[in-house]
């Protein structure tokens, strides 16, 4: 799944997707995959000392093209969420840009919807489920509102998905700032919660220059400027969350490593994850708490507090759980 920055000329768009990749000479006009950072996984690597470390991993794409093109559009459409880069190191209007932003969006939905409609009025489709799930989208985004705030039943979801409105999709937006914002921060914010979306503030020079640092030297060189973790960090977690994903973890002694799958899948759907012979020869899964293993990592220990538990194929899979699955093909 992909995130597109997106963001207007000058934004700091460019420069946050440099700071993902570690390198200030990165092509923006590549895919890039970034780690996501897990200590769960760090623990379970100090633990077992396997000879590889997997975690799940998030790609950004960034458009270097005019603010909200039809290219920057198109990009937006293949992507699964969205993340807005705003300029609040040298503008003030962060709440003006975002309300730009979801603007362009809803106007590039509602063209799409209403040439649907016309069109299945032309078919004689005008009692159809499809043509009622385009009419309650209109009338949201004719209200002036985007679809991801609606409410929207699943239902009604799944049968705009083949059109992916750009309103619909996740989206968070990044003000991109030095220590003291230059715009009203607490309106932006104000904004993005009315509207569905997630806020976070990263000072994308810092990233990039900090991204440069040895990474084994970054975390006392954060703590000696008064931060717990990196704006990446917390960036990649929000990137992470915004596209409803969670992880289970596997362990052993060639590999640990994070997979991910859509929140509320079943065990099944998370060993067809690891491969598709798991799923179609599933038996069991043991599953362990990662708070019970991380408390006590020896196997006769968690065994005798119960902490493993054989669950069925429709056990749904929790964020952190070590599962090891149990299969016959």
């Amino acid at each position: 799944m992909r995130i597109a920055l997106v963001g207007q000329p000058g934004c700091g768009r460019t420069t946050l997707f440099r700071a993902l990749a570690g390198n200030p000479s990165a092509d923006p006009g590549k895919p890039l995959t970034v780690p996501v950072p897990d200590p769960r996984l760090d623990l379970l690597y100090d633990i077992w000392k396997p000879r590889k470390k997997v975690p799940a991993t998030v790609v950004f794409t960034d458009t270097p093209s005019p603010a909200f093109s039809p290219r920057m559009l198109g990009e937006m459409h293949d992507a699964a969420a969205i993340a807005l880069v705003i300029d609040n190191f040298a503008k003030g209007s962060t709440a003006a840009d975002f309300a730009l932003c979801e603007a362009d969006l809803m106007i590039s939905d509602l063209s799409v919807i209403e040439k649907r409609l016309e069109r299945l009025v032309k078919e004689s489709k005008a009692r159809s489920q499809e043509f009622h799930a385009l009419e309650a989208a209109r009338s949201v985004l004719e209200a002036g509102g985007p679809l991801r705030a609606a409410g929207l039943d699943p239902d009604t979801r799944t049968l705009l998905s083949p059109y992916a409105p750009l309103s619909l999709k996740p989206l968070f937006a990044i003000s991109n700032r030095s220590s003291a914002p230059v715009g009203d921060e607490e309106k932006l914010k104000a904004c993005c919660e009315s509207a569905g979306a997630g806020f976070l503030a990263v000072d994308a020079s810092f990233e990039l220059e900090l991204s440069e640092i040895p990474e084994d030297e970054r975390s006392d060189f954060l703590s000696s400027m008064g931060y717990e973790s990196s704006g990446l960090s917390r960036l990649l977690s929000m990137a992470y969350s915004s596209l409803d994903l969670i992880s289970f973890l596997t362990m052993g002694p060639d590999e640990v490593r994070a997979w991910p799958v859509p929140r509320g899948s079943t065990a099944v759907e998370a060993a067809a994850a690891i491969h598709t012979d798991l799923a179609r020869g599933f038996i069991r899964a043991q599953v362990t708490a990662f708070d019970d293993y991380a408390a006590n990592p020896d196997p006769a220990g968690l065994r005798d507090r119960g902490a493993f538990r054989l669950e069925g194929r429709d056990y749904i899979v929790r964020d952190g759980d070590i599962l090891e699955i149990r299969f016959s093909v």
